[in-house]
């Protein structure tokens, strides 16, 4: 057994005995030359670690340290690229920095050019050439806005290669950049943003116009878990359903959908029962079919998951488990037939399986709430799956559909009622139960008694959203209307608005029940209305409706009413309806102050077209319809009622015979309170010598800059960040280098210590060859 080496043998390599007892002559020379072999290679192996400066070559030379040093040299790597970016980034935030500070200053000088035009010896020479300063102010910020660094606009969001700001009109400015962010990583796994979007600086994205109505979509087959409860969505875990003394434990953790769920709850009852699972327009409806006196409960399998569904009963009941409202949010997808109600439907289910039938109205509503569904067999039917038929009887209020007792399958009957259905003689359709089907509906269907119905329709509920009316849009002075009409999904419609011309922005709002709408144009008023129909009612756009508060009106003056008698309505017939606005908090009321006070003819209502308040008079008086403001009140006119004291425009009165329509001003317009829309507000008052204007567009113009304050706060804050993070980044790249240098870098001084005993050794083998290679026959005698 030979001797352990040690560990300095075995980093020169182990000496190779030469045998001097008596061997062959092919032995010894084996031998020298393997003695000489390794020398050569162990000396070769320094002289290679001494010449690169690194101790293993390949990863064999020592797998350990070989797989340690190329995760660091990976990470390291990928530190430098994090290195790269900051310093790249830091150029662009230090350009945004300084493009800051030039709008800061611009600001601050027409800020006080425009407190110097309200002294009241102000010359109108002095104010319009205020005006012009003002109007070259925005053309440099214009400029500072489009400022381009390293050929990306700063202040365009992610549209870092759109001209972020266009001047349309010299009234309006047009943004066409984005609110969102560039991002990059200042660590390997932490992201931080690059850039300030147009919209943090110059406030050119108004605040929304909210989607205030819940647009509820229906729950469906394929409805993802993640979508439920308003987008929490429901834990992965068990849930255990018990009937009679059986019961089933249903691993929902791999279900995606809400047809999932229905799926494995209905193919996994307890043992010796059924479950009747079916998926409503708002949850899960689920019925034991066991014996008489069996109670159902369902209960948690260390988990929510039931409690999430909304089907947790841990009380026995015989009853069918109504399940709570899973609440599915709006998604770029959902159908515009699936919100703002429920179709009135009905499940048809016959013994055994592959032959359950979902009956449902085409359209929301209860109109076809209580359709009986009649399978009657009258011997017409002779070849089953060619001579079924289907009838509706409006009247009635049934569906009739021909069959062949024990012969007709429910594809059978699906067939005929499409059939009816395409022929525009039934407003009902059929499909196959999803959560029955098998193989197609080939199973025969159960036909009742002659005179009972198979199936009742229910649960119709909403209104049909008006996509043919469309929307009213007024931005900045032009009116666009929106045609919704081939919409078919909630993405359409926002595809529609943000590829039209209104210069809107229209999107999912944050808690995904409907749609939100901003403009995109500085200077001007945003409003959005009816254009005869109810879309924007319906998906809760409309900017004037009966809940608009008083307090809000003319851009948050509010009504600015006196006490007493506010403004009087006087009628075709000379009738007048005194209004007193006081107490009043919203739209709503003043309508309804109106019409409880009005004589027989004379209707308030919101305008059918567009926004305001429309009074319609149909006294067939010989006189005018009218409206008057108190004197000391401007209740009217903040209503819309009446034109503002010197100024044209004002509400407009149309006859057709004998009815005389008052359509009001939009009294409650947006704007996009932003830099541009103060110092745009500024000159148009400055022109107009409006002093309340001066001043509302300079306390505008303070919070723009106090924003701005802020925004440059936060971006220095940022920079600070990076400049912390790149001192540890420098830090942790010499800690990595010092670990591979740890594992890789050879030891220059022990390396030199190692080649010369090396060597020593290496001259010792051959002198020992030449040795032995001078012995004769001689020397063994």
């Amino acid at each position: 057994q030979p001797p352990v080496p040690s560990p300095n043998q075995r980093t020169m390599g182990l000496t190779i005995g030469i045998p001097t007892t008596r061997v062959s002559d092919m032995f010894i020379r084996q031998r020298l030359l393997g003695q000489v072999q390794s020398d050569q290679l162990d000396m070769f192996k320094l002289q290679v670690q001494l010449s690169t400066g690194y101790r293993i070559q390949s990863p064999s030379e020592d797998p350990d340290a070989a797989s340690r040093i190329v995760s660091l040299q990976r990470l390291l790597e990928r530190k430098e690229q994090v290195q790269t970016n900051l310093s790249t980034n830091q150029s662009y935030l230090t350009a945004t920095d300084t493009a800051l500070s030039t709008i800061s200053n611009m600001l601050a000088e027409v800020r006080g050019v425009a407190l110097g035009a309200l002294d009241t010896t102000v010359t109108d020479m002095q104010r319009q050439a205020t005006r012009h300063e003002v109007e070259q102010a925005i053309q440099q910020l214009l400029d500072a806005g489009n400022q381009k660094f390293r050929g990306r606009y700063l202040f365009a969001g992610r549209k870092t290669d759109v001209r972020p700001f266009e001047s349309v009109d010299p009234k309006y400015v047009c943004y066409h950049g984005d609110s969102g962010h560039l991002q990059s990583y200042s660590d390997i796994d932490l992201l931080f943003d690059t850039n300030l979007n147009g919209d943090e600086v110059f406030g050119v994205i108004s605040e929304s116009v909210l989607g205030t109505i819940d647009l509820g979509p229906v729950l469906t087959f394929n409805t993802r878990l993640a979508e439920l409860r308003g987008g929490l969505g429901i834990s992965p875990g068990s849930i255990s359903i018990t009937g009679g003394d059986q019961t089933s434990i249903i691993d929902l953790s791999s279900a995606e959908t809400v047809g999932d769920v229905a799926l494995m709850i209905r193919n996994n009852p307890p043992e010796g029962k059924q479950l009747n699972v079916e998926i409503t327009a708002t949850g899960l409806t689920i019925e034991l079919l066991g014996d008489p006196g069996d109670l159902m409960t369902i209960r948690e399998v260390g988990g929510t998951t039931a409690d999430e569904l909304g089907i947790l009963t841990e009380t026995g009941t015989a009853l069918p488990v109504v399940g709570n409202d899973l609440d599915p949010i709006v998604r770029p997808t959902t159908q515009l037939d699936d919100v703002l109600g429920t179709r009135s439907s009905v499940v048809v289910r016959s013994s055994g399986s592959d032959n359950d039938i979902l009956f449902e109205a085409d359209t929301l509503g209860t109109e076809f709430d209580g359709v009986e569904i009649i399978f009657l067999d009258d011997g017409s039917v002779v070849t089953p799956g060619v001579d079924e038929q289907a009838t509706y009887d409006p009247v009635a209020h049934t569906l009739t559909v021909t069959v062949k007792t024990d012969h007709t399958q429910a594809c059978h009957v699906v067939a005929a009622v499409t059939d009816a259905y395409d022929a525009e003689t039934s407003p009902i359709t059929a499909r196959l139960d999803p959560l029955d089907e098998q193989d197609g509906g080939q199973r025969i269907i159960t036909v009742p008694a002659p005179g009972d119905p198979a199936g009742t329709t229910a649960g119709g509920s909403g209104t049909p959203l008006d996509k043919n009316s469309g929307l009213k849009i007024v931005n900045s002075g032009q009116t666009h209307l929106i045609n919704l009409a081939d919409a078919e999904t909630i993405e359409d419609i926002i595809n529609i608005l943000n590829t039209s011309d209104a210069g809107v922005l229209a999107e999912i709002n944050d808690d995904a029940t409907g749609i939100d709408v901003h403009s995109l144009i500085s200077g001007g008023d945003f409003m959005i209305g009816e254009n005869g129909g109810t879309t924007a009612t319906q998906l809760g756009l409309r900017t004037f409706t009966e809940a608009t508060r008083l307090e809000d009106l003319d851009y948050g003056a509010g009504l600015a009413d006196a006490e007493g008698t506010d403004f009087t309505v006087t009628t075709s017939n000379g009738d007048v309806i005194e209004i007193d606005v006081s107490n009043m908090t919203n739209i709503g009321e003043v309508l309804t102050e109106i019409n409880d006070n009005a004589p027989a003819g004379l209707v308030a209502q919101l305008a059918a077209f567009g926004n305001g308040i429309e009074l319609i008079d149909d006294c067939g008086g010989p006189g005018a319809l009218t409206v008057e403001r108190t004197f000391g009140s401007l209740a009217a006119v903040r209503l819309g009622l009446v034109a503002p004291d010197g100024q044209d425009g004002g509400p407009e009165v149309q006859i057709d015979g004998g009815t005389q329509t008052l359509t009001g001003l939009d009294a409650n317009p947006h704007e996009t309170e932003g830099i541009f829309t103060a110092l745009l507000r500024l000159t148009d008052a400055l022109e107009a010598n409006d002093v309340l204007q001066i001043e509302r567009a300079i306390e505008m113009l303070d919070q723009c800059m106090a924003n701005l304050n802020f925004v440059r706060a936060e971006l220095g804050t940022r920079q600070q960040g990076l400049d912390v993070m790149q001192t540890r980044l420098d830090l942790e790249d010499v800690d990595l280098q010092t670990a591979i240098s740890d594992d890789y870098d050879a030891d220059l001084a022990e390396v030199i210590s190692n080649l010369a005993a090396r060597q020593l050794a290496y001259e010792a083998s051959l002198r020992a060859t030449a040795g032995i290679f001078q012995l004769t026959l001689l020397n063994y005698l």
